[in-house]
């Protein structure tokens, strides 16, 4: 077996060395392809984010030109309203509390003034002549070129006016250059350089270190003309420059210049002014210098990977030879136990069984009941001693034909020999683990829950011989007294139903089909109901019941029972509240605990939590425990009991006869209640001794001064009986079946008691 799993290695080994050595001839092709993809995608991105920053730059000179023009509006119909005498203290006034450095006024009759001041050798006919010959925008507003004749008083290529009435013009000099060197337009200045051309291509206004100005070039089409290599692309992308500024259209274009590089000319109209254009350009040689450093990070990173590869390859080469027991240990050790895994267990127990064909084999499925309690109650440490104890002490009492592994969590796995002693064998191997656990301090009972499943002469698949045995160990509850159960057709058939009634409890419990049934508690002497015992009822959202036969054993082997007993006991504890709250007095309630619920840790504290937060009065919530709670940690269950009692619930002990009761318990254990069990019972009614039995244990009971509830109470002959040995109250079908909650209510709450 060994020696075929090491040529698996072996033959692993190789297979990684040769994916290695095609990763590390995939990796040179890749690294070369990718420093090319990555050249061209960049050089993509970049043209997409110069053309959205473009857009977004031209926007807002859109913005500042439109905020110029609205507040030289406002400040045109101040001037219309003053006199003509207050016209200058108002223009030094408005340049004062506006944006603008210089603001130029001119009429036939003040002449032209430049923040308020007269410029008198500067001709009114002139200014006023060129102003009226301007075209306003919609909004009464000319920004646009400054006519050549103002240039030399103005300073500038373009300008901003506004009439102010018949004859008269308030106007400023706009310098787009200083725009220019604003954040705005940082990010195109940064790659290229940014223009305001007229429809026709007359440069009027541009960026710092303009290569298109800085050629000499007077106009985009001279300097594109210049610049471009004159071959078809170019022409076809001047073209359709030109046809998109003929339509009022944004947009971008890429010429190849003369030097093989790539232009690339982005385009949009100033919608605040007349027939200018906001244009920024790049050329993609300035990417070289981005790129490189990208490049050349990325030619470094293939270099070490393929280097790291090789040392890798080198690495796995040489110790091959020493990574077989790793890998062996890895697939067929089991790291909690230091024993063997589930891998191992399955070709142990193909080649044990495959040479000993004579054998008879079974193969156990066994967990530990009540794990999850030794866990939280001693803590992860010592649990997992108690695990490893599982696996040690299995090797002493079993050949080396047998086997045992741990799964996963408590979940062990065994092939033994099925002959005669295989039982004794199995109960000294628990024996020794008890010993063990005692030894470290753990008083809690490893109790085995195991599946049982004999192997046949045809069975050849192990996974489905450990499955069949898993099926029968679903079947047996942790608190079951006989914990082993043996695979079988009818098995198979119990746990499809089973499975079913797991697969909707979450569901039904989130959904409230468990309801609260109430079976009232007879008072036979005084002929009055005293209380009652909460039962539950699964009522589907269909309309269809299930059964507590069907529901309860599975909750109770799965350990569901242990949220429907707390759901349970808070809706009791609710339904009091609320009858309280109406000014009725709640009857007692007997609510049922199961074993599980009382290991819970933190049980006391919960309990506490439901008693307060629905103010339940003291004894009005009464807790049945059976008396197989006490088998295990007798001294901690009876120190749980009495922190119950504290908190003013009644406890009553269930069941009482059903089994070997120990009267020494009753002394020990606060119990208000003892219910006699219905069997038990019934037994005692048709026989003397046992009806001599049941007298004295009533006298008994009742000289401890604990009230005793006989139950399964179905004839007047018994009620009769049970009303001469002294037993007060009883609990059955004579009196009343078991009830839901509103009919409990409406017939015991509402209409008074019912004789």
């Amino acid at each position: 077996m060994k020696s075929g799993a090491s040529s698996r290695k072996s033959r692993a080994v190789r297979g990684i060395l040769i994916m290695g050595t095609v990763a590390l001839l995939t990796c040179l092709v890749v690294s070369l392809v990718l420093v090319l993809i990555l050249q061209d995608t960049y050089r993509k991105q970049v043209s997409s984010e110069f053309q959205s920053q473009h857009v977004a730059a031209g926007n807002s000179l859109n913005r500042i030109l439109n905020a110029d023009g609205e507040e030289l509006s406002r400040l045109a119909v101040q001037l219309l309203r003053s006199e003509r005498a207050d016209i200058p203290s108002e223009l030094e006034k408005g340049r004062e509390f506006s944006s603008f450095d210089e603001l130029w006024y001119v009429d036939a009759e003040l002449g032209v003034l430049k923040n308020g001041e007269p410029q008198e050798d500067l001709p009114v006919e002139l200014f006023l002549t060129l102003l009226m010959k301007l075209e306003y925008n919609e909004s009464g507003v000319y920004i646009g070129i400054t006519p050549s004749a103002l240039r030399w008083p103005l300073g500038q290529n373009a300008m901003t006016a506004v009439p102010v009435g018949d004859g008269a013009f308030v106007f400023i000099p706009l310098d787009l250059e200083a725009l220019f060197a604003t954040d705005v337009f940082s990010y195109q200045v940064s790659l290229g350089e940014c223009l305001v051309v007229t429809k026709v291509g007359e440069i009027i206004a541009w960026s710092e270190d303009s290569f298109i100005v800085d050629m000499g070039a007077e106009s985009l089409q001279q300097a594109v003309l210049d610049y471009s290599d004159g071959g078809r692309t170019s022409k076809q992308a001047w073209h359709n420059y030109t046809y998109d500024v003929t339509r009022g259209a944004s947009g971008y274009v890429t010429i190849l210049t003369r030097d093989g590089y790539r232009m690339q000319i982005s385009y949009c109209p100033l919608r605040s002014a007349q027939k200018l254009y906001f244009i920024s350009c790049y050329k993609d040689n300035l990417l070289e210098k981005r790129l490189q450093p990208l490049l050349f990070g990325s030619v470094l990173a293939c270099s070490i990977i393929i280097v790291f590869m090789i040392v890798a390859l080198g690495y796995v080469w040489a110790t091959a030879k020493n990574t077989n027991l790793t890998v062996e240990r890895l697939a067929y050790e089991d790291t909690v136990t230091g024993g063997k895994n589930l891998n191992y267990f399955r070709e142990f127990a193909f080649n044990v069984m495959l040479q000993s064909r004579e054998t008879p084999f079974v193969i156990y499925r066994f967990d530990i009941a009540n794990f999850r309690y030794i866990n939280e109650s001693y803590g992860h440490q010592r649990a997992d001693k108690v695990l490893v104890s599982c696996i040690e002490n299995f090797s002493k009492r079993f050949s080396e034909k047998e086997l045992c592994v741990r799964m996963d969590a408590d979940q062990f796995l065994a092939l033994m020999i099925n002959d005669s002693l295989l039982d004794k064998r199995f109960d000294e191997y628990n024996n020794d683990v008890n010993a063990d656990a005692r030894g470290n301090n753990i008083k809690y009972p490893v109790r085995f829950k195991c599946g049982i499943y004999p192997v046949k002469k045809q069975d050849h698949d192990i996974d489905v011989m450990i499955d069949h045995a898993n099926v029968a160990r679903k079947t047996v509850g942790s608190d079951s007294r006989n914990l082993r159960a043996v695979y079988s057709e009818h098995i198979v058939d119990d746990m499809r139903k089973v499975d079913h009634i797991e697969s909707r409890q979450q569901k039904a419990l989130a959904e409230n089909e468990f309801k609260v049934w109430l079976q009232p508690k007879w008072d036979i002497y005084a002929n009055r109901i005293t209380g009652a015992e909460a039962l539950v009822r699964w009522e589907r959202a269909d309309g269809t019941v299930v059964q507590p036969g069907q529901f309860i054993p599975v909750f109770e082997n799965n350990g569901f029972i242990e949220q429907l007993d707390f759901y349970t006991l808070e809706a009791v504890c609710r339904r009091m509240h609320e009858l309280i709250e109406e000014g009725v007095a709640p009857l007692p309630v007997s609510v049922n605990q199961s074993r599980l619920l009382l290991h819970s840790p933190d049980y006391v504290e919960n309990v506490e939590k439901l008693i307060k937060q629905y103010s339940v009065p003291a004894g009005a919530i009464e807790l049945e425990i059976t008396e197989s709670v006490f088998d295990n940690e007798r001294d901690e269950m009876i120190g749980i009991i009495r922190r119950l009692k504290l908190l003013g619930v009644r406890l009553s002990m269930d069941d009482f006869g059903a089994g070997y009761s120990s009267l020494k318990m009753l002394t020990e254990v606060p119990f208000d209640v003892i219910k006699i069990d219905g069997q038990f019972f019934a037994e005692s009614a048709r026989n003397d001794k046992e009806r001599l039995i049941l007298t004295k244990i009533v006298e008994m009971v009742d000289s401890l001064g604990m009230e005793v509830v006989c139950e399964g109470v179905e004839s007047e002959e018994q009620v009769n009986f049970l009303q001469r040995i002294g037993c007060r109250k009883v609990q059955g079908y004579y009196f009343s079946r078991p009830v839901s909650e509103p009919d409990f209510i409406r017939r015991y709450y509402k209409n008074g008691s019912e004789n």
